[in-house]
């Protein structure tokens, strides 16, 4: 990631693991000796804590106990749509969600059944005030040709907020590589915005 340009990289481990295999103590512990080993290594990475949120009814009162994590300790939260079906209470979530003063950062809509169907629901959760997160490798086709398609239409509707990896290895399709994704989104938003999507507004999430 260093190597390609990224200076701060947000770590974001699923909820579930984290509480159903260690900690959060735990995950800060590692991070903390991650963090030391790179300053030893002399990489120009920092990185920071988060967590990816899989919706729940019991999202908010997680939140509010410490047991689900915002991004860096910010006013934003990833939150995971289920990738099949829609539950009852997915919008009265995300609503005490906001109500807490927290901002959901709707992660790879591009690849959630429920938005490809009726994309018209991200744009009504945006228009209240959440932001969308879209995967560096559904735009080059990573997660097929439907996913690629429809990641091109959300870009070309302003529908999208931030680029992200969803890294999950060193190299292949889930690498920290940005660049690629980064490139094809500019020809389809222009360099300005595309740009925007990995420095500008998440540096205003981190306010840094």
């Amino acid at each position: 990631a260093a190597a390609w340009g990224t200076t701060v990289m947000i770590a974001t481990p699923h909820r579930k693991d984290v509480v159903e295999n260690s900690s959060i103590s735990f995950v800060q512990d590692c991070l903390k000796s991650l963090n030391k080993e790179l300053e030893t290594r002399n990489v120009g990475l920092e990185i920071l804590l988060g967590m990816e949120n899989h919706l729940g009814s019991d999202l908010p009162d997680a939140f509010s106990r410490g047991e689900a994590l915002t991004i860096a300790g910010s006013a934003y939260a990833l939150v995971e749509l289920p990738f099949f079906g829609k539950p009852n209470y997915m919008e009265d979530v995300l609503y005490k969600i906001q109500a807490l003063g927290l901002t959901p950062v709707l992660v790879h809509p591009e690849r959630i059944e429920l938005i490809q169907r009726n994309p018209g629901l991200l744009d009504k959760f945006i228009q209240q005030g959440m932001l969308s997160q879209i995967t560096a490798g559904s735009i080059v086709g990573h997660f097929g040709a439907r996913v690629k398609e429809f990641v091109q239409r959300l870009l070309q509707e302003g529908l999208v907020h931030v680029i992200a990896s969803d890294t999950h290895s060193p190299v292949g399709p889930r690498s920290p590589l940005l660049s690629a994704g980064v490139d094809l989104a500019a020809r389809l938003v222009g360099k300005k915005e595309a740009l925007s999507m990995v420095l500008d507004t998440p540096q205003n999430i981190l306010k840094i």
